[in-house]
């Protein structure tokens, strides 16, 4: 199974930032335009960009559109996209611009019937976007925890052709310290759909970590490589050769 380093892009007013551990305020700046940065990736080697509109994740509607759409003009590669998805408005919205896939996160636990319509409507285009404290996922831009956990969710969503599972451990978020390995390992067992590695990423170790892990397609790369830690190029041509 072939194992994909995905670059994020994190929008807040329209600007690239990074947060720490999901808190809105603390928030790392970072002085570019989104769709440059989407072709630095590009010219990296990513074939696939995870943005997330941070604002429209606390405000339950999409914030930054304008903003993703110069990012789709800026490249061809895949792009997926969450943050403020809960309505078919929004989701007609991003899939009219060109958007590959889009990651459905609080409407899973606040409006499921509404989540589970959608992935029959859009067969493999739907990403179950689960962060998480501990096991409990939260909503609403991570500022509030449901009673739900991921387990709950990913049973609830068995039935239904979702895409895969981009599982997120809010406290290794923006951190750099590494992922939470130990849970990965029991999603990656459990889950019946793929799934993608979010937060904590901070060196090319933790990449080869995470990729050794059963039924993991996948992590997504954002603070580390705009710090410098990670080299996206040189990254992905070792992922493209197979980590040693």
């Amino acid at each position: 199974m072939t194992f994909s380093m995905i670059p994020a892009i994190d929008l807040l007013n329209g600007k690239v930032v990074r947060l720490t551990q999901g808190d809105y305020d603390k928030v790392s700046h970072y002085d570019i335009d989104p769709a440059g940065l989407a072709r630095q990736y590009i010219a990296a080697g990513a074939s696939r960009i995870h943005v997330v509109d941070l604002d429209g994740a606390k405000a339950g509607k999409l914030v930054n559109l304008a903003a993703i759409q110069a990012i789709r003009n800026a490249v061809t590669c895949e792009i997926e996209v969450g943050g403020g998805i809960r309505d078919e408005a929004s989701l007609a919205q991003l899939f009219e611009i060109g958007i590959d896939y889009a990651i459905l996160g609080s409407v899973l636990v606040k409006n499921p019937e509404f989540a589970y319509a959608q992935c029959q409507r859009y067969p493999g285009r739907i990403l179950a976007g689960l962060d998480c404290h501990e096991d409990k996922v939260a909503i609403h831009g991570w500022c509030e925890s449901s009673q739900l956990s991921l387990f709950d969710v990913i049973s609830n969503l068995t039935p239904y052709p979702v895409g895969g599972i981009i599982y997120t451990d809010i406290a290794k978020d923006g951190t750099l310290a590494g992922p939470n390995s130990d849970m990965l390992a029991i999603l990656g067992q459990k889950s019946p759909f793929p799934i993608i590695a979010s937060g904590g990423i901070g060196n090319i170790d933790h990449v080869r970590d995470v990729r050794q892990i059963a039924g993991v397609t996948g992590c997504i790369i954002g603070k580390a490589i705009l710090s410098g830690d990670v080299d996206l190029a040189a990254a992905i041509a070792l992922e493209k050769g197979v980590f040693s």
